[in-house]
């Protein structure tokens, strides 16, 4: 079959601490203290082969480009990938996808051929002290879709079935499969907001007013579920007009661009005087946003952090002393209620993400669509094996 495959050089920084166990298999905590001179190659690899008992094959139908597969090509002025997660090399990468089930393995009975489904990212045991608390993006043994074990950029990829959730609801909303399947790539994305904001941070109370710092997809996922979710007001700061186009179409009441307004004065004008409930940091540029959060939050207001930033960022803390404020960080989507109650909303029309697909790519055409993603001018771009 056809896939993209990332490789990269292991080399630790001076002083980087890792684990003689995880050097052997070249498995990065974090990337960007190990791994340089990232290159990717569209080729021809073996096909995953007979699905295990709990596992299922597919054939993608649809793999979205995420701000870590980028930052997995970006790299800084040593020439280290920026990307600050898991990584081992080399991998098929993507993870954003969804497919049509192929085979099925001999356990499997939730699942049968030709069924639509997505799956998670993260690979959680299940059976660490992280996992049996309930932290599954912690998990100790974790293992990661399209950064440790091969994932989406490629025409057929295994999974395990605990990983996968059903998209027929979904394909019923919209009638026909390569819509579902492109709506149903948006799984993960809008499952990482939805981790952040309300099983990290606990959500907000219905009418209360919502701020989203970045309108990449993270960032417009956020403000669909903020909108869904009840907020009176849905801010969302971005210097790009097209991509605050789109963030208005996902329920975005006051689109703003930080560079040509004062966005703690337009938030505190519009909330008159009351700050928001929720923030959701979703740019990845922490040094430049933190200060504007912690100034537009509201009493009892909280802070959901979501982009990833290897910098490190000033953090006022008598400003969340005198608000009663709180910080939640957070990674990913958990084993619990994060994918089905996304794609429960996408199959009522709460949500519809089809609005922030804006460019498609074939496979082969990968490493022009991460070029693209680079500028950080559209919403999500799909790479497809067909289109």
């Amino acid at each position: 079959m056809k896939a993209v495959v990332l490789n990269a050089e292991w080399a630790p920084r001076q002083g980087a601490e890792i684990d003689p166990k995880d050097a052997a298999r070249r498995w990065a905590v974090n990337a960007n203290q190990v791994y340089k001179n990232p290159e990717a190659t569209y080729e021809t690899v073996d096909d995953p082969g007979e699905p295990g008992p709990r596992e299922l094959v597919l054939k993608v139908g649809a793999c979205g480009i995420c701000g870590s597969d980028v930052h997995m090509f970006e790299t800084d002025d040593d020439g280290y990938m920026f990307l600050p997660y898991h990584l081992a090399t080399p991998v098929v990468t993507g993870h954003e996808f969804s497919g049509k089930v192929v085979a099925v393995g001999s356990a499997v009975t939730e699942f049968k051929v030709d069924d639509l489904v997505t799956a998670e990212e993260i690979q959680w045991c299940g059976e660490c002290d992280a996992c049996r608390g309930g932290y599954w993006n912690n998990c100790r043994f974790i293992e990661d879709l399209g950064f440790t074990i091969d994932g989406g950029f490629a025409e057929y990829v295994k999974v395990p079935a605990k990983a996968c959730w059903s998209l027929n609801a979904v394909l019923e909303r919209y009638g026909d499969e390569k819509t579902a399947l492109e709506v149903g790539s948006m799984s993960e994305p809008t499952s990482v907001a939805y981790e952040g904001m309300f099983t990290r941070a606990g959500g907000f109370l219905p009418g209360r007013a919502v701020a989203v710092f970045g309108g990449g997809p993270i960032g417009l996922a956020s403000v669909a579920l903020a909108k869904a979710g009840g907020a009176s007001k849905v801010f969302c700061l971005e210097p790009l007009p097209e991509r605050r186009e789109v963030a208005a179409k996902l329920g975005a009441t006051h689109p703003i661009n930080p560079l040509e307004v004062d966005a703690v004065e337009a938030i505190m004008e519009e909330t008159k005087g009351d700050g928001v409930a929720l923030a959701v940091e979703a740019s990845g540029n922490f040094p430049a946003v933190m200060r504007t959060i912690e100034r537009s939050l509201g009493i009892g207001g909280k802070v959901s952090i979501i982009g990833l930033d290897p910098r490190a960022a000033e953090v006022n803390f008598v400003d969340y002393q005198l608000k009663a404020g709180s910080i939640y960080g957070s990674i990913g989507h958990s084993g619990s209620w994060d994918f089905p109650n996304v794609i429960k909303l996408m199959a009522s029309g709460q949500i519809d993400m089809h609005h922030a697909i804006t460019k498609r790519f074939a496979l082969a055409e990968l490493v022009a669509a991460i070029d693209e993603t680079k500028t950080r001018v559209d919403g999500k771009i799909l790479v497809k094996s067909e289109l």
